[in-house]
């Protein structure tokens, strides 16, 4: 891909930033939070963390000891389908250890952010993934937590919550300083978050980036997609929608070659362990990294700063030359800055920790 065209994708991508900072119309939705200013739990207190996402649960019993986050246990199971809210109430119920006072939430679905009584908590926007929570859409999912567990439980605790996004910048707190932080997922979706200040950041919400030229396959996708005019940078770029565009494009090239049904089997032809047009796969993955490249640089454009990166997702971290591209893309972008890339164990418990922690 042209370089002249990653430059003013890049460049469009700072001005949306800067653009919702100024609270001026932009395509990202630009959610700010704001953070607990004091500990929720006292220096070694038992908490309990609870990661709820597609379909995994994680369940962490964690505390602190001298600035270091201590796992003491962690379980991990498949979901249940959340088609209402109670199902989810009664779910937490279940798993709520007992002589827990404080519980963080790691809750991977749409939340608009509310702090209240010296925490965060969101409000649920919607479902996703195919869970409805019936009942619990437009209400606050700790608070409404909060109060099933007093009355089904006659116990009082304490509640926290956030996405999947924040609490992965959040994970970064252990090792990095906020200044630098950025949060990102690139996976079947994606996303960034990073710090405003130490008590302050923003989910960019940035698979709704619409300031570039889609590929006429983004255009068909879209249209046919269950949500049209939305997301349109998701659908140009990650892996829930890459393999559409290689049948796509196959197809209209007429070659008799067998449809891929996922972005991992797309990964296997560029890799050569699949048939079907290795060429091309290897190319819709380049652009679509080379593209990603360009939110990560106007990020970094925007901090005016070195920045670390902790990322999630298979299609970042395991992709064929993605994350080399990816790096490649973002120096000939930002020279000026150093831009380096992370994992954290278990970010997802982690990152929620902090949200009780300071």
């Amino acid at each position: 891909m042209e370089i002249s065209r990653l430059i003013e994708v890049s460049d469009n991508f700072c001005k949306e930033i800067k653009a919702g900072m100024d609270k001026k119309p932009t395509s990202l939705p630009f959610i700010v939070h704001k953070l607990a200013a004091k500990a929720l739990v006292e220096d070694k207190e038992l908490f309990q963390v609870l990661k709820i996402g597609g379909s995994i649960l994680q369940n962490a019993l964690v505390f602190q000891e001298k600035d270091k986050i201590i796992i003491q246990s962690l379980e991990e199971e498949h979901l249940p389908l959340f088609t209402t809210g109670k199902a989810f109430l009664a779910l937490v119920k279940a798993h709520l250890r007992k002589n827990i006072k404080v519980l963080a939430i790691n809750f991977a679905y749409p939340m608009a952010p509310v702090f209240t009584k010296g925490r965060l908590d969101g409000r649920l926007i919607s479902g996703s993934k195919e869970h409805t929570f019936i009942g619990l859409v437009g209400k606050q999912v700790g608070a409404e937590v909060e109060e099933f567990i007093k009355k089904k439980l006659k116990r009082r605790i304490k509640v926290s919550v956030a996405n999947d996004t924040i609490c992965l910048a959040l994970s970064g707190l252990t090792r990095f300083s906020d200044e630098e932080i950025c949060g990102g997922v690139v996976g079947t979706g994606i996303n960034f978050a990073f710090f405003l200040g130490k008590h302050r950041l923003v989910n960019l919400e940035s698979a709704q980036f619409d300031k570039f030229t889609p590929k006429p396959e983004t255009k068909e996708i879209d249209r046919f997609s269950v949500e049209p005019g939305t997301a349109i940078f998701e659908k140009e770029t990650v892996g829930g929608y890459l393999f559409k565009h290689y049948n796509l494009i196959v197809k209209r090239t007429g070659k008799k070659v067998k449809p891929v049904v996922s972005t991992h089997a797309l990964d296997k032809v560029a890799r050569g362990e699949m048939n079907g047009e290795m060429k091309l796969a290897q190319k819709l993955l380049r652009e679509a990294a080379q593209m990603v490249a360009c939110q990560i640089a106007g990020i970094v454009k925007f901090k005016k700063r070195d920045m670390t990166f902790i990322m999630e997702g298979s299609l970042f971290w395991v992709g064929f030359k993605f994350k080399e591209t990816v790096e490649k893309t973002v120096r000939q972008l930002v020279s000026n800055y150093q831009v380096s890339f992370k994992e954290i164990r278990d970010c997802g418990i982690v990152g929620a920790a902090k949200l009780v922690l300071v």
